[in-house]
């Protein structure tokens, strides 16, 4: 037999878009036949066609022997070998020994006999126990996890995969060992599916494909009603279905075809399984108060805090329970589901009966998603054609709402429209209205004001009512000093004016006479009689509050765009920011061909200056240090604080021996220079560093690099700290 490909779902969006593309371009119209079973152990597909009738699931009699993982050339030899029911979980066996225990580990055979051709073969493997080891004649062709006899000595995992295999003979030996002490679910509870390579391959790429798509797209949507919550908070619907679309997303990613383990490799099955898990138990919570914030009045109170309460108390239980145990929530979960579907089903004729806005929409959505979740349920307990549609169903559920959302927010903005063109109108008759009946001083916006020589005002626009609050006759007789919120700096505008001869574009701050104080840009000109003789004062003052009240907002703004990427205690970049930077410039390094290094360091012992001496010393420290970075960095260079006492800076068109150079002379000078004083005495300190460079040609991602410079300061770590450790230099 030649193994031809051990073949695990990966991300490469270019290799599954040309799979895609080939298989677009084949039909496939299997035929409707009799599936074989295997019997004893023996499955015959001598006469199936592979081509015609597609894939096949190996169910049926396979040999078994419980509590023993043995090779390929023993099981054959064993007189232990009893002959079980696959798929099935082994609780259900009626073998000695294996009844109603989850925990436990067993070996499976199968002989199949294969049509006569020189076909390559795919098996799919969704995932066996809590981890398995497949051997097809002998060789071993797959593992998932690390198969063990205890629960120390296995490792659990679940990638579903496609292997292939060429068989030399008609005869094929399949043996799969498989132990589980993680889950409740224990031995082969997945179908083992066969069908040949090519479009065995083109098919699970497609469903891996799907997923990826699913994901995205709820991942889109739920960042795109982050921002519409950003710019209207009091819209807290956008938020909680940004919330649901997310938490959705994260549960196609961690079920199916998993593609959250293609994206992150070195992702834990405990882990997967605890997101798994969480996802479910707070798509309640989210979903109740995404339906309060649609209708308010609609939803109860006590039905909110019960959900909240059960969500959160299940999802606690991730945090104190093992994976055996946590695997047998879901159950009791799922009764708690059940009745609250019962609620929902009320509360939707609710909103039918009252004729809410959307009702009909989403009550035909909520059904979807019930009766999908209600199948998929219970699917799990019995026998039934059906996979994990629940998370599809609310893909559904979720774009029905963000049509009914997108509508009406367009209703929203079609009456503010209609109000802005009414009130335009209305504006403009007002003004052809005033064009017609006040001269040029009367039409005037601005404030315009004459005066004598002792600020008593003699004549205003019109305006001044609108502007002050003051009526024009009421204005008359009265001085200019009036509206100053301090009357005795009317005399230092004087001398002003008796100095310059004009006051030009001031900001003075003004009083209304509703007591409302208003920004003004005032211009003042002394005013002469004709023989140029000074006779008092005339000038103009506008209305700036507004404008000075969108300065602000604009100021307050990039107050808070610098505080977003900032760290506030030491005033440097945080990890939110670098990690956007650090993307961007790693993908100029590679378009340029220049080198990139990263430096990440810590204080050594830092929690033994937080005892000593106290946070407060301890934050000077770090104040400190980040001061001295900054100073012995070049400009070019991103420095950030990548939490607690741990720093990281990106260096730029910088190979090795630059980095190397600086993180020497930043250990050199931080040994030497006190951090801190503590009455009379200095607080020193020393850090560890460690470095990775992307040189020219290498294409690893920016994580993969940190996690190498992150291996370097471990490395110096080790090595007695106050060190330097370059990656690749030490150990790899």
């Amino acid at each position: 037999m030649h193994i031809l490909s051990n073949f695990p779902y990966n991300n490469r969006v270019f290799f599954v878009l040309v799979v895609l593309v080939l298989a677009s371009c084949t039909s496939s119209n299997p035929i409707s036949l009799a599936a074989p079973e295997a019997i004893a152990g023996v499955m015959d597909l001598r006469e199936w066609d592979f081509e015609q009738a597609g894939s096949i699931a190996l169910e049926g009699e396979w040999a078994f022997v419980w509590n023993e993982l043995m090779q390929p050339d023993q099981i054959a030899t064993s007189n232990q070998v009893s002959h079980v029911q696959v798929p099935e979980v082994w609780s259900d066996y009626e073998i000695e020994g294996s009844a109603n225990t989850a925990n436990g580990f067993a070996t499976y055979h199968l002989t199949l006999h294969l049509p006569d051709s020189e076909e390559v073969y795919g098996i799919y493997n969704e995932g066996q126990g809590s981890a398995y080891d497949l051997w097809v004649d002998g060789h071993l062709l797959a593992q998932n996890g690390h198969v063990g006899t205890s629960r120390e000595t296995m490792i659990p995992g679940k990638q579903p995969a496609v292997f292939f295999f060429q068989p030399e003979e008609e005869a094929v030996e399949i043996v799969v060992q498989v132990s589980n002490f993680h889950h409740r679910k224990g031995g082969f509870r997945n179908e083992l599916m066969l069908g040949f390579a090519q479009p065995m391959h083109q098919d699970q790429l497609q469903l891996w494909f799907v997923q990826a798509i699913s994901f995205g797209t709820l991942f889109v949507m739920g960042l795109y009603h982050v921002f519409i919550f950003i710019f209207r908070t009091k819209n807290k619907a956008s938020l909680y279905f940004a919330l649901l679309s997310w938490l959705t997303a994260i549960r196609i990613g961690v079920t199916g075809q998993n593609i959250f383990f293609s994206l992150f490799p070195g992702l834990s099955w405990s882990l997967a399984l605890r997101v798994e898990y969480l996802t479910f138990f707070l798509s309640p919570v989210l979903f109740v108060f995404f339906l309060q914030s649609l209708y308010p009045k609609e939803v109860h109170r006590w039905f909110i805090r019960i959900v909240v309460a059960l969500g959160v108390g299940f999802s606690l239980l991730l945090l104190f329970v093992d994976t055996l145990a946590l695997s047998y929530t879901p159950e009791y979960y799922q009764i708690i589901y059940f009745l609250e579907i019962i609620y929902y089903l009320y509360f939707l004729g609710r909103i039918m009966v009252n004729q809410r806005e959307g009702a009909l929409a989403i009550s035909l959505a909520s059904v979807i998603v019930f009766t999908a979740i209600t199948i998929e349920t219970l699917a799990l307990q019995f026998p039934l054609p059906f996979g994990p549609i629940g998370p599809y169903s609310f893909l559904a559920f979720i774009f029905v709402q963000a049509v009914m959302m997108s509508s009406r927010f367009s209703k929203s903005f079609l009456r503010v429209e209609t109000l802005s063109q009414e009130l335009e109108e209305s504006n403009v008759n007002l003004q052809e209205s005033e064009r017609k009946f006040r001269k040029i001083f009367e039409d005037s916006k601005d404030v315009i004001f004459i005066s004598g020589l002792d600020t008593t005002i003699e004549d205003v626009s019109p305006s001044c009512e609108e502007v002050l609050g003051y009526t024009k006759e009421e204005l008359q007789q009265n001085t200019l000093g009036k509206f100053l919120l301090d009357p005795g700096e009317l005399s230092q505008y004087q001398n002003i004016l008796m100095d310059q001869g004009a006051i030009k574009n001031i900001e003075i701050e003004l009083v209304r006479k509703d007591g409302k104080k208003i920004d003004t840009l005032v211009s003042v000109t002394l005013r002469e009689d004709e023989n140029g003789k000074l006779v008092g004062y005339q000038g103009t003052l506008r209305d700036i509050t507004d404008r000075k009240q969108a300065q602000i907002e604009r100021l307050r703004a990039l107050e808070m765009e610098q505080l977003a990427i900032t760290d506030p205690l030491t005033e440097i970049y945080n990890r939110r920011f670098f990690d956007e930077i650090a993307e961007k410039e790693l993908e100029r390094s590679k378009r340029s061909g220049s080198s990139l290094s990263v430096i990440m360091f810590d204080i050594d012992d830092f929690k033994h200056v937080n005892d000593t001496y106290g946070h407060l010393i301890g934050d000077q420290v770090l104040e400190n240090l980040a001061r001295i970075c900054q100073e012995n960095i070049r400009t070019m260079d991103f420095f950030a604080r990548f939490g607690g006492e741990e720093f990281v800076i990106l260096m730029p068109d910088s190979g090795e021996e630059a980095a190397l150079e600086t993180a020497e002379r930043l250990r050199r000078v931080i040994a030497e220079m006190p951090m801190a004083k503590n009455g009379e005495l200095d607080v020193m300190i020393t850090i560890s560093l460690g470095i990775a460079t992307l040189e020219t040609g290498n294409s690893i991602g920016f994580n993969e690099l940190l996690d190498r410079a992150d291996q370097a300061l471990y490395e110096s770590k080790n090595d007695g700290r106050n060190r330097v450790a370059v990656w690749g230099q030490t150990s790899q």
